[in-house]
């Protein structure tokens, strides 16, 4: 039983600590180290350091590297703990020797090291795991000011990293890019998918000035907040950027929230996507509609009531080669109709004397939102086909 009342010969090891009772009764004397009662005062130190230290803290000691950690370096050593404890360089972390070498060799040469979310593939419970860590080297040195050691300072960033790649991956995904703009020092933060919305490369400092001489001159005073005029100066807002190389105008949808209106840290955050294909589908939809439109209202009313149906296709055809689009005249119908090309030609191939242009006639009052009988008011008796051939088709 050991005495409550004896004095520690170790105190530097501390009370209370997991890894402070495993170098307690480790057996250093198979280490160049040797035993507890031979380490030098500036490896006791640095030991009691970092073991009463809550960040991850490790030693690597000499040449070699014997490895010593505290208690909030277990948590990322896995299932590797408490094996590490007393390895060397390049037995603890087999796996990454080489970068851990270099970088003890590189510090015992009184040099610092600083390494940010540096990946790694640990092998910490059996299986390849990504790592991403934040570490930093300093040297440790003797009373005669000699490096005799390397500490480090390390913080796993995992969780972080893969948060920004997955937001990252959504972003590009999604062609959505996030920001967050200072109005006060014109400073943003923004990600590299809001960089490429604007066109701007990766390394491109963003400022507002540097937007707002890209957005279209006509739309520069709606995305300035204290010129808008809106109450939510960063409500959803559609504007116009243009290319400074190739002077391509494209279109940028942006919506925000003001996080602080007042005193020297206004902040306001959000996000921006290129719309232009949406506004050039709907620009084509609308004039596609605007063309059906007023070929319908050009048309002879009569001729659209009372003719063969196979010469308004062709009509169709004609005029829709004139503008460009190579179809037949059966696909152009069915689609100023909404109807399929099979529908259509059973309407074609129906004898000339039935009511075709009644059926015809009242489609077309349907697809433009015309009242019944719209096409009505003007009746004929008879029509010429064709062929130069006359035939009765009844009144309306």
């Amino acid at each position: 039983m050991t005495d409550p009342n004896a004095i520690d010969p170790f105190p530097f090891l501390g009370g209370g600590s997991r890894t402070g009772a495993l170098i307690r009764a480790f057996d250093w004397q198979k280490t160049s180290l040797g035993a507890l009662s031979q380490w030098p005062e500036c490896l006791r130190t640095v030991t009691a350091l970092i073991l009463r230290s809550d960040a991850p803290m490790t030693l690597q000691w000499g040449a070699e590297g014997w490895f010593l950690y505290n208690d909030a370096y277990i948590e990322l050593a896995g299932a590797r703990h408490p094996g590490l404890l007393g390895q060397t360089v390049r037995d603890s972390w087999s796996e990454i020797a080489d970068f851990r070498a270099d970088a003890v060799s590189h510090v015992l040469e009184g040099n610092t090291l600083n390494y940010r979310d540096e990946h790694f593939v640990l092998l910490r419970d059996g299986e390849p795991e990504d790592i991403w860590l934040d570490i930093n080297y300093s040297p440790v040195v003797d009373g005669t000011g000699t490096p005799v050691g390397v500490v480090a300072v390390v913080k796993n960033t995992t969780a972080r990293v893969q948060a920004e790649q997955r937001l990252r991956f959504a972003q590009e995904a999604g062609g959505v890019g996030t920001f967050e703009w200072y109005p006060d020092s014109g400073r943003l933060e923004a990600s590299e998918q809001y960089k490429r919305v604007w066109g701007l490369g990766a390394d491109a400092v963003v400022t507002d000035k540097l937007l707002l001489s890209l957005v279209h001159p006509d739309d520069r005073h709606m995305v300035i907040p204290q010129r808008s005029g809106l109450p939510n100066p960063m409500a959803y807002l559609e504007f116009r950027r243009v290319d400074p190389v190739t002077g391509e105008i494209r279109w940028i949808a942006r919506r925000g929230k003001v996080i602080s209106l007042s005193g020297a840290a206004r902040r306001y955050v959000g996000i921006a996507m290129d719309i232009t294909d949406q506004k050039r589908s709907a620009e084509a939809l609308a004039e596609s509609d605007a063309r059906w439109r007023q070929l319908v209202e050009q048309m002879d009313i009569k001729e659209i009531r009372h003719r063969n149906v196979r010469t308004l296709v062709r009509k169709l055809e004609r005029d829709a080669n004139r503008g460009g689009k190579q179809a037949g005249g059966l696909t152009m119908l069915a689609e100023m109709l909404g109807k399929s090309v099979a529908q259509v030609s059973r309407f074609a191939a129906e004898k000339p004397t039935t009511h075709i242009g009644d059926r015809i006639a009242r489609e077309i009052e349907a697809v433009f939102e015309k009242e019944r009988g719209w096409m009505d008011h003007v009746q004929w008796s008879a029509n010429i086909d064709d062929a130069g051939s006359s035939h009765t088709i009844p009144s309306a």
